[in-house]
């Protein structure tokens, strides 16, 4: 029993705990008082008015004295059910004080700490939220880095074709901000309007329809002539020309890089974000200007790969001239025999079975069948004629001062020839020609002409059972 009671005290509050010592500690004092005043101070009084006043004199001073513990016990009560709030984490509590003795001190230091672990604990999100930022902006810069070595890597070994190269760099340069869209304007042709491209995310069809003049007036115009970059965004004081772009195209953030090279201005590059209340740092800009210089690169490798063609007299596999060289030759050599009345002839030569015979022995066997029937077609070229592959399977004979009778003497012998001959490291070869014989000015006064009539006739040996000369 004594246990129990001890268990149940010990499971009180500090006020009940308070009370009861008190009522306690009251009722001897109280007995001894009421003994000694009525013995020795009053003993004349014995009647009930006289023992019940000396009662309530001593319980009002008792019950002052209570006030005066409670007063005291009160303040560490509460600060300790706040302090007990506050250590399960609210830290938006605080415990009021009430006075500048020891108990007010000790409520202003918890106040203090509270408040310190408050400011730390907000420190730390805003070190949380900032390391987050930080995280993805990394993430976003080494994707646009690995875009920019992909890209790189693409326009050196040439591997895709240009316009799926410029869609590709448009559409990284979108991705590095959120809500991101781009465009790039080019120009068809050496002097007109630069006009969209490609595009990447775009919403409204404001910006791929839009064209740009060369020399116009217009903002984005005058971004290309003057080759400088425009930027619109939070940080950027509105102008009357920013305020009728961003309403005319339906934009509120973009930059807009010039694509120039040299004497050369190539088009406009457009990057912009949905995102309000937003701002270009100075690293996604120095990103978009490497993008666009990508976007010079390819354009200006494009146009060097096709003069490098155009400049191309030889076929790379036979070492023998390209179709575009003997077409240009066979025109000033029929103009050259038109002048001097000489007759010029042309020759064309088409392997019969060829793509049977590549599917049959494979690739390498076919390249080097070509190389031996070049070898063939050219030891038997006259000293001013010129010979030539133009096409896949395809050859052709330029004789400058031979007639058409002289011509299709010196394609019998090519054919009898590269029948006759072994085209492969071993065994028979499988494969003979088909030739066709024109003369200027029987069959035609241009290259075109004399091209034409010498397939025809081409394709009449093919009818007639191949292998063989047609004239």
């Amino acid at each position: 029993m004594k246990l129990f009671k001890s268990w149940a005290l010990a499971n009180k509050g500090l006020r009940y705990k308070l009370l009861l010592a008190f009522s306690l500690m009251s009722i001897i004092p109280l007995l001894a008082c009421m003994y000694v005043i009525s013995t020795y101070l009053f003993p004349q009084v014995d009647n009930l008015f006289g023992v019940s006043a000396i009662i309530i004199v001593s319980m009002v001073v008792a019950v002052l004295g209570l006030a005066l513990a409670k007063g005291l016990v009160d303040p560490v009560i509460d600060m300790a059910i706040e302090a007990k709030i506050i250590a399960s984490g609210q830290f938006d509590h605080s415990i009021a004080v009430s006075g500048d003795d020891e108990i007010g001190n000790l409520a202003s230091s918890i106040n203090s700490m509270t408040q310190r672990v408050r400011t730390n604990l907000d420190e730390l999100k805003g070190y949380g939220q900032r390391m987050r930022e930080i995280n993805v902006d990394i993430h976003k810069k080494v994707m646009a880095l690995s875009s920019l070595l992909q890209i790189g890597d693409m326009i050196s070994s040439r591997s895709i074709q240009l316009d799926p190269l410029l869609s590709l760099v448009v559409e990284r340069s979108a991705n590095v901000f959120d809500t991101g869209y781009g465009v790039l304007y080019l120009a068809k042709e050496a002097n007109s309007d630069f006009t969209a491209r490609t595009s990447y995310n775009l919403d409204t069809e404001k910006l791929e329809d839009l064209a740009l003049k060369r020399g116009g007036y217009g903002i984005l115009e005058k971004v290309i002539e003057t080759r400088s970059i425009l930027i619109m965004d939070k940080g950027v004081k509105i102008s009357k020309e920013i305020e009728s772009i961003r309403a005319d195209l339906g934009v509120t953030n973009i930059i807009a890089i010039p694509i120039y090279s040299g004497r050369n201005n190539y088009g406009l590059f457009l990057v912009g974000s949905r995102l309000e209340d937003f701002r270009f740092k100075d690293d996604d800009i120095e990103l978009l200007k490497v993008f666009a210089k990508q976007i010079t690169i390819a354009i200006e490798s494009e146009i060097l790969g096709k003069k490098t063609e155009q400049l191309a007299i030889k076929d790379d596999l036979t070492d023998l001239y390209n179709k575009t060289y003997i077409t240009g030759r066979l025109e000033e050599e029929i103009r050259r025999a038109i002048f001097y009345q000489r007759p010029c002839s042309f020759i064309a030569i088409n392997v019969d079975g060829f793509k049977k015979f590549r599917d049959t022995h494979g690739e390498l066997a076919a390249e080097e069948a070509l190389k031996r029937m070049a070898k063939i077609i050219k030891d038997n070229i006259t000293p001013v004629g010129k010979a030539a592959r133009t096409g896949g399977d395809d050859f052709a004979m330029l004789l400058p001062e031979k007639n058409k009778k002289e011509a299709n003497f010196i394609a019998e012998e090519v054919r009898k020839k590269i029948e006759s001959s072994n085209l492969l490291r071993q065994g028979q070869a499988a494969l003979t020609i088909s030739c066709g014989v024109s003369e200027n000015p029987i069959d035609g006064a241009t290259a075109d002409e004399l091209i034409k009539k010498a397939a025809e006739a081409v394709k009449e040996a093919k009818s007639l059972g191949r292998n063989r000369v047609v004239a």
